[in-house]
């Protein structure tokens, strides 16, 4: 997408101001310290006051493509584990060009090797990234590896960063533990795992105060369900706007295909909640 045109010099002014603090902010969000750089891993820049930043594209295309050869060649014992590379995100935001003139474009977000390799299964890579020093809860764009692999559903990949000691109540930079990103059916050994880990089962998201029931009753998910209570889910929690789980289920708009697994959810929800009326009273 491009969408170009000039701004007037005060509002250029303000926006450059506008990019500095953002540059600043950026620049915050690293947690790093002194690496040594591999000799093939060319374009990757180090120094004490920068964070250490990986640009060549062999290096990324490697991790990309989960070829293990490659990322064992380019990241011995010796070489700078912990890289940040940028990527296209999803979101647009302006950012300045040459002639007074700003452009919208996707904003670049920040990762690692190891968020890279959790997010798309490879688990050969990751393991060799843990095994030669990767630090497990980095979160440079404001979330961990963990968050990454419980997104994409990589059940192999949320066991072995658990193993290797990943926060299961991490909090993203947008207010949300791994917990609450298990959203597709793929991701019900996530779950397991998580909370065999000792991720709390009733954690909430930040902004809509949701908890993992809310999540998986929103998306019909059975199973979670039935798993989540077992942990102990609050059945009655609400959410910011005022919805139990049970509520949240219901007020999601579901095409027919999707109705059998809503019909098998209500009564998870509704038995246990009568099971709880009938041992209070």
């Amino acid at each position: 997408m491009d969408c170009t045109f000039p701004f007037s010099s005060a509002t250029q002014r303000l926006l450059q101001l506008d990019q500095q603090k953002y540059s600043r902010y950026i620049r915050s969000r690293y947690h790093h310290g002194e690496h040594s750089l591999s000799p093939v891993a060319q374009g990757c820049q180090n120094s004490r006051l920068e964070p250490m930043e990986c640009r060549d594209l062999l290096v990324q295309n490697a991790l990309f493509t989960g070829d293990l050869e490659m990322v064992q060649k380019y990241f011995t014992k010796s070489a700078a584990i912990n890289l940040i590379i940028e990527i296209k995100g999803d979101e647009l935001r302006w950012t300045s060009r040459k002639f007074g003139l700003w452009s919208l474009s996707y904003e670049q977000e920040l990762t690692t090797p190891l968020h890279i390799t959790a997010s798309r299964g490879y688990t050969d890579c990751l393991r060799l990234l843990l095994l030669r020093g990767a630090a497990v809860n980095f979160a440079p764009g404001g979330k961990t590896a963990l968050h990454e692999a419980c997104a994409a559903a990589s059940t192999d990949c949320v066991r072995l960063l658990l193993s290797f000691g990943a926060d299961p109540e991490a909090v993203s930079e947008d207010g949300y533990k791994p917990l609450h990103l298990c959203k597709s059916p793929d991701s019900f050994e996530c779950v397991q795992q998580l909370l065999q880990h000792g991720a709390s089962v009733n954690s909430r998201t930040e902004e809509e105060d949701d908890t993992a029931l809310h999540v998986a009753a929103r998306h019909g998910l059975t199973e979670h369900v039935q798993l989540l209570l077992r942990y102990g889910a609050e059945l009655e929690a609400m959410n910011e706007e005022g919805q139990t789980p049970l509520n949240a289920a219901c007020a999601q708009p579901h095409q027919p295909q999707d109705m059998d697994g809503y019909y098998r959810l209500m009564p998870s929800l509704q038995d246990t909640s009568k099971q709880r009326v009938n041992f209070l009273s």
